[in-house]
């Protein structure tokens, strides 16, 4: 789910190059709902933050052993002018995989694409996995990506435990990840925009699986003095859905990032929806590999 924060953002904000910077103070702590003993919770912050970390570690292991998961995503792209006009909407439906492989475009714009279209956006996707998150060639499982990053950038935030909540139900704790100032970013960008951003997941209580996550921009980011360009808001809420004990996948995202390039104000919303999950493939008991 990281994963996912990370991409968009850096593709909503793709195009402000530049100096930028910051309006405001940034995020600091929220004040919890209660102490951990009056919720009457053993864990720490830490400690659940740890318990995330061994669950994806469980993904990891039972994806490499062959449970992999196939769903369409269906996505929604849609860009507004400053009355809120709508001025282009794009639709696109992949074919999604548990195990990270770059998902396979099977509708474009409601039509079936063309080789052509196919090519293009399984290159782009590969181009953007590479160029931020690492990994192999587009046909190729990679069942650790979640781990790699969780334990590259586990360093970089201090979680808070800021209360407890439901999630479709089930119980769960909601975390609050701070950037730490001391172990900041490699990317001067990515530390300006999470320093001012309000990070919030809601951790299984069951299964340490990440079941929901809100990240919310507090202050506008000014490039090049606030001329050539502004973010006025950003806000993300995404959802994962249990499939397995350890495997869940993303679910429902909605974003939405409102700003200024030159005099002008654009907004653009997007959302996407995974359904029909199904097994791939299962996984191979050691007596059948014999």
């Amino acid at each position: 789910m990281r994963i996912l924060l990370q991409s968009l953002l850096l593709t909503a904000i793709a195009a402000l190059t530049g100096c930028i910077t910051a309006g405001g103070k940034p995020v600091g702590a929220l004040s919890p709902t209660a102490a951990p003993g009056e919720l009457g919770l053993e864990l720490t912050a830490e400690e659940i933050a740890e318990q995330l970390r061994l669950a994806e570690k469980r993904r990891e292991e039972v994806t490499k052993a062959g449970k992999v998961y196939v769903f369409d995503r269906d996505i929604v792209i849609e860009n507004f002018d400053s009355k809120g006009k709508l001025e282009r909407r794009q639709t696109r439906r992949f074919r999604s995989f548990t195990d990270n492989r770059v998902p396979v475009l099977v509708r474009y714009d409601g039509k079936e694409p063309t080789p052509k279209q196919i090519e293009k956006e399984s290159k782009k996707i590969l181009e953007h996995k590479l160029k931020f998150l690492g990994g192999g060639k587009e046909d190729e499982q990679d069942a650790n990506l979640l781990v790699r990053q969780i334990e590259q950038y586990r360093d970089n935030f201090t979680p808070r435990l800021f209360g407890t909540g439901t999630v479709e139900g089930r119980p769960a704790y909601v975390l609050q990840f701070l950037l730490d100032e001391k172990n900041k970013l490699d990317d001067p960008l990515a530390n300006i925009v999470l320093k001012n951003m309000e990070l919030k997941l809601w951790i299984d209580r069951e299964e340490f699986q990440i079941a929901k996550l809100e990240a919310e921009l507090k202050n506008e980011l000014y490039v090049v003095g606030g001329l050539a360009g502004k973010v006025h808001g950003f806000k993300l809420t995404a959802h994962q859905q249990r499939l397995t004990p350890d495997i869940w996948a993303d679910w429902k995202v909605n974003f939405q990032i409102r700003g200024r390039i030159l005099w002008e104000t654009k907004s653009i919303k997007f959302r996407s929806e995974s359904t029909g999950f199904k097994l791939l493939v299962e996984p191979i008991e050691p007596n059948e590999s014999q």
